[in-house]
């Protein structure tokens, strides 16, 4: 039954997409001029230098370059040492979520300089945005930490992640070691990120065409599907500015439906919860827009 639900869904997809093809190219060419001009110089650098700085750097903090480095370098960070054994799986999960953030740069460029031109606070709208992860990690670990002393023992997922860990290392998920397997690795996750983006262009694209104008609700909606598009979308409301400032600061916390599949795809271990990473970004973008509703 499922099965042949998914056929249908797949050909009414085809068909759709045959029926609006100036669409889906519109969308294609919005996701690859995005991926290749701001997403692909932004990233692959970073991503390339920190699988590097693995090789030399023991210890899991490295993981909090993904705080500057963004997402899905933070991801890559985090799986690579849960893949090592050099962290617990507790510990790994509560890094998914405090280090694989919207990176700074895109933040201080794209949102602060040409979205809102200089015309809200800086620090203001960094705190905004920050706050709530640092309180998920700060309350995370003492939570960890209370209890690995109530109980007066180590705690248990750490020999269950090494585990894991050693009992899922093949030879194609191993870490990179050479120069050409860390280009090789890095290349092959901005690919996937940069389809990842295309699609959600696509579907933003088609899902815009059916919309009418004046739907705020279902535009909103819209775009927390990719953080780009969805910031334009935004602006674009007839909704007060104070409106607007939140909305897109709880979007640039939670990151949209893209990057948590974007993130996804770079997890290749089974330890890492992509499900408690959904809810505890969908909560830190509830925050956000609290913060910001409130403060700026």
């Amino acid at each position: 039954m499922r099965r042949i639900l998914l056929i249908i869904i797949l050909c009414l997809t085809l068909a759709g997409m045959l029926l609006h093809v100036p669409v889906i190219i519109n969308g294609s060419h919005v996701g690859l001029e995005l991926w290749y001009e701001s997403v692909l110089p932004s990233i692959l650098p970073f991503m390339i230098i920190t699988s590097l700085l693995l090789q030399q750097v023991h210890g899991n903090g490295i993981c909090y370059l993904g705080l500057l480095c963004g997402l899905p370098v933070g991801a890559n960070l985090v799986n690579q040492q849960f893949f090592a054994g050099q962290i617990s799986q507790c510990k790994a999960n509560i890094l998914l979520c405090s280090c694989n953030i919207t990176s700074p740069m895109f933040i201080l460029g794209y949102i602060l300089n040409q979205t809102f031109h200089g015309q809200i606070s800086v620090f203001r709208f960094l705190i905004c945005i920050y706050s709530p992860i640092f309180l998920f990690a700060a309350l995370s670990f003492l939570y960890q930490h209370l209890k690995s002393f109530q109980h007066k023992s180590k705690d248990e997922t750490n020999g269950e992640a090494t585990i894991l860990s050693s009992s899922m290392q093949t030879p194609d998920n191993e870490a990179p070691a050479t120069l050409d397997c860390i280009l090789r690795h890095s290349l092959n996750v901005i690919l996937m990120v940069g389809l990842y983006i295309m699609l959600f262009c696509i579907l933003i694209q088609f899902l815009l065409s059916f919309l009418p104008t004046d739907s705020i609700i279902s535009r909103i909606l819209v775009s927390m599907l990719e953080i780009t598009n969805g910031i334009h979308q935004i602006m674009q409301l007839s909704i007060p500015w104070k409106q607007k400032t939140a909305l897109i600061a709880g979007l640039t916390s939670f990151g949209g439906v893209c990057s948590i599949l974007q993130t996804r795809s770079v997890i290749t271990n089974k330890g890492l919860s992509i499900i408690q990473y959904t809810i505890v970004k969908l909560c830190m973008g509830c925050l956000s827009y609290l913060l910001a509703y409130i403060w700026l």
